[in-house]
C-alpha cells in the first residue's frame, strides 16, 4: 500500500511541476520553466506512471503455479 501510494505521490507532483512550468514556459518562454518541464515534471510523471504500468503488466506473471 505504500508502495502505491508513493507512486500516486510522484505521479501528482510530476503533474503539477509540469502544469506550472508549461504555464510559465508557454506565456513568458522562460528557459527555467522548460528546464522545470523537462528536468523534473516529465522524469516524475514517467516515474509514476511507470509503477503503475510494471504492475498491471507484471501482474499475470506473479500468479501461483496452476494445477491443472
Amino acid at each position: 500500500m505504500v508502495a502505491v501510494v508513493f507512486r500516486l505521490l510522484l505521479l501528482a507532483i510530476g503533474l503539477g511541476v509540469t502544469e506550472i512550468g508549461l504555464g510559465v514556459a508557454l506565456t513568458e518562454g522562460s528557459a527555467w520553466s522548460w528546464a522545470l518541464v523537462l528536468l523534473v515534471g516529465l522524469p516524475l510523471i514517467a516515474a509514476g506512471s511507470a509503477g503503475f504500468m510494471v504492475t498491471l503488466i507484471g501482474g499475470a506473471r506473479q500468479k501461483g503455479p496452476r494445477n491443472g
